[in-house]
């Protein structure tokens, strides 16, 4: 029996008994999601309310709820927000997406935990087909986007990788974004402040 068919229901037993934020799934095992801070979740809606507009019909962007579960690579994600036909939600049942539901994924780093977002991730999200990866730093005040899933020597990797600061214009997956719209966890103000 392969880690994700034992540790899945562990996984979502875990999330019910301890009204978790979200549990990830992969190779390295369950993962337990703290809840974010205010800046993280105000870069995620910035974000959503910039995608919304340039969505086409029938698209949306969904922020916060939805895991990618994709039992082919063994891995579970709950990324802060990802670009996704509406008839993905229309489903019956749990908000569980397809990884082929999903356009671009789009993460907020954490302070606790940037590695999830930066190692762990740029390799999930290849190996489950996902076109376009956005990292969001507000602890670097830093956007990166990967692009292009393509299978190399040691697997499934993003080809293109786009570096920007804060208040760059940023394209990804062909939408354009502001970056001045989001805020670093700690400016100058508060840092003196302490």
């Amino acid at each position: 029996m392969r880690p994700y068919d034992r540790l899945r229901p562990t996984a979502i037993e875990i999330m019910e008994r301890l009204d978790a934020y979200g549990v990830e799934l992969d190779d390295q095992g369950v993962h337990v999601m703290t809840s974010p801070v205010n800046r993280h979740e105000l870069a995620t809606s910035r974000l959503q309310r910039q995608l919304q507009p340039q969505l086409a019909s029938g698209m949306l962007a969904h922020a916060g709820t939805a895991e990618i579960d994709d039992p082919i690579t063994g891995r579970m994600r709950k990324p802060d927000l990802v670009v996704i036909p509406e008839a993905a939600l229309e489903r019956p049942g749990e908000t569980y997406l397809r990884p082929a539901d999903v356009e671009l994924v789009a993460e907020v780093v954490s302070e606790p935990n940037p590695d999830n977002d930066y190692e762990r991730k740029t390799v999930d999200y290849p190996a489950m087909g996902i076109p376009t990866y956005m990292i969001i730093d507000p602890r670097k005040s830093t956007v990166t986007v990967f692009s292009g899933p393509a299978r190399g020597p040691d697997g499934m990797r993003y080809r293109v990788r786009h570096d920007y600061v804060f208040g760059d214009e940023v394209t990804a997956g062909g939408y354009t974004i502001d970056s001045g719209r989001f805020l670093p966890y700690e400016d100058a103000e508060t840092s003196n402040e302490r």
